[in-house]
């Protein structure tokens, strides 16, 4: 299984041993410009754009995946920590490799574009397995780069990720989640390098009031501490697209 991973000034990134698994084979997507911090990491991939953006990545690692003919890849954010399973409502590391082959069992059959699993800090309290077309999926996803047909929009960076996933529900099938599967990584915006100045400089409040214009009635401005965020209504949405929820 091809794990793709988008790096920006985080050259001692650990993420990619968390798939050492043989079954993996993990690619960096970097620029130009940072090539050489990186010459320590495994697999890099020229991203050949300076400073253009976490849309710009993805797309490109979109395209790369269709360009080689991969019917499907895990992109993963380059500051994950550790991967871990519900048991007896407690979060307990499990290897990466275990949990996404399952995954990848469970769903193989399955129509859906964006598969992915839960944030550890919520993980450990849930009492269903999973949900569809109710809730996003971020941080670490499997996507089915053959069945999808729709980008990463530019001037919403920071909720690019969750445009996409609303993008899906809208033109695919949709998103499956899995509650009880969970990955532990830095709050959004505390970990230097990445987006860490994106974040700092406000960028992300831009974007939840576009993403609450583009999507109105399903998205509406909250605030939170400082910042402005998003609150998504998927079922509501599911239901307009006619898409099964669950």
């Amino acid at each position: 299984m091809i794990v793709c991973i988008p790096s920006k000034n985080r050259p001692n990134t650990k993420t990619y041993k968390l798939f050492s698994d043989p079954r993996f084979q993990v690619f960096h997507f970097v620029e130009p410009q940072d090539l050489m911090k990186y010459k320590e990491i495994p697999n890099l991939v020229n991203i050949e754009k300076n400073d253009g953006g976490i849309t710009y990545v993805r797309n490109f690692i979109l395209d790369w995946a269709k360009s080689n003919k991969i019917d499907k890849i895990i992109v993963c954010d380059d500051d994950v920590i550790d991967f871990v399973v519900v048991q007896n409502k407690r979060c307990v590391k499990q290897n990466s490799a275990n949990i996404w082959f399952e995954i990848d069992k469970k769903t193989s059959h399955l129509p859906f574009e964006i598969i992915g699993m839960n944030y550890t800090q919520y993980a450990w309290a849930q009492t269903k397995e999973f949900c569809i077309n109710t809730q996003t999926c971020e941080v670490c996803v499997l996507l089915r780069v053959d069945k999808i047909n729709w980008k990463y929009r530019c001037g919403l960076e920071l909720k690019e990720d969750r445009d996409f996933a609303l993008q899906t529900l809208k033109y695919g099938h949709g998103i499956l989640k899995f509650h009880k599967y969970g990955f532990d990584c830095p709050s959004i915006g505390t970990n230097e390098g990445g987006l860490y100045d994106e974040y700092k400089a406000g960028k992300d409040t831009k974007s939840s009031m576009r993403m609450a214009e583009e999507w109105k009635p399903f998205v509406e401005l909250v605030k939170k501490e400082n910042r402005l965020d998003i609150k998504l209504n998927m079922k509501e949405m599911a239901k307009h697209y006619g898409k099964i929820t669950k």
